[in-house]
């Protein structure tokens, strides 16, 4: 009797176990069979401004919903759509032979649908982890192109890999995008490259931060930047949850000599089901 309460306890530990779903991992993908739901809002400003006082200044909303669905335990189709609001304040001083410097402000409103396609493969997904990405999609931009706004389509792909430390995983992330179908010099790459830590209580709360740095070789938005992220989790079920995130730039510095910052912060919700 008591070898067969042992064996049914153990039982129940392990279903416990597996029923336990960290989903606010950034290794998570959903299991065979499961859906998962992921909204986000968010709003970004952002400045460049040169060395003769010549500044350009974008505020952007951002809504998105992204669906995963479990193809396997390790494989999951990924798809998402969003919308983003854009404004444009551009200031500059013209020169002219004749007058020493004319003020100029130029204000540009858009929308732009944004979407993207693609599988994630959890390559290695216990202690040691390893995760692929490859993906297809739209982004609207404010100076991807020679004049203001528009979209864009691209192919990305990352790869990340990752420890489980008990309540702690480090883990760093390759990233590359190349924009296709572009005008020469709008066609060359973005690179990154990010390292995070996560860390929290499964099921209740969960921090993840990190450093992600931006190499972009578009002829019209080329330089570099580094940015801090960080998002805070608090779990609302075992298969929901809510976060708060954002990003902040370091020190970011564009090829024509003129410093680019940009500040980010958004709210997330997650649901698996």
């Amino acid at each position: 009797m008591l070898k067969q309460t042992l064996i049914a306890l153990g039982v129940l530990a392990v279903a416990g176990m597996a029923a336990a779903a960290d989903i606010t991992n950034p290794f998570y993908l959903p299991q065979k069979g499961q859906v998962g739901s992921i909204t986000s809002a968010d709003f970004t400003r952002s400045q460049y401004k040169d060395k003769f006082a010549d500044s350009e200044k974008s505020y952007e909303t951002s809504l998105s919903e992204e669906l995963q669905y479990g193809l396997t335990d390790n494989l999951a189709v990924i798809g998402k759509v969003g919308n983003v609001f854009a404004k444009l304040k551009d200031s500059s001083w013209e020169r002219n032979p004749d007058i020493n410097a004319i003020f100029t402000r130029t204000d540009k409103e858009d929308k732009n649908i944004n979407w993207e396609g693609g599988l994630a493969w959890n390559i290695f997904s216990k202690a040691f982890k390893l995760q692929a990405k490859l993906v297809y999609g739209q982004d609207p931009s404010v100076n991807r192109f020679n004049e203001g706004f528009g979209e864009y389509k691209y192919v990305g792909g990352t790869i990340k890999t990752g420890y489980q430390f008990k309540t702690m995983l480090p883990y760093v992330e390759l990233g590359e995008e190349l924009p296709i179908g572009q005008k020469k010099g709008a066609d060359k790459p973005t690179y990154t490259a990010k390292a995070g830590l996560y860390q929290g209580k499964c099921e209740v709360w969960a921090l993840d931060t990190g450093i992600r740095y931006v190499h972009d070789e578009n002829t019209y938005t080329e330089g570099t930047a580094y940015n801090a992220e960080a998002e805070a989790s608090y779990y609302l079920t075992k298969k929901s949850a809510i976060s708060v995130y954002g990003s902040y730039t370091l020190k970011g510095k564009a090829k024509v000599d003129a410093d680019v910052h940009s500040k980010t912060a958004g709210v997330r919700l997650r649901w698996f089901f």
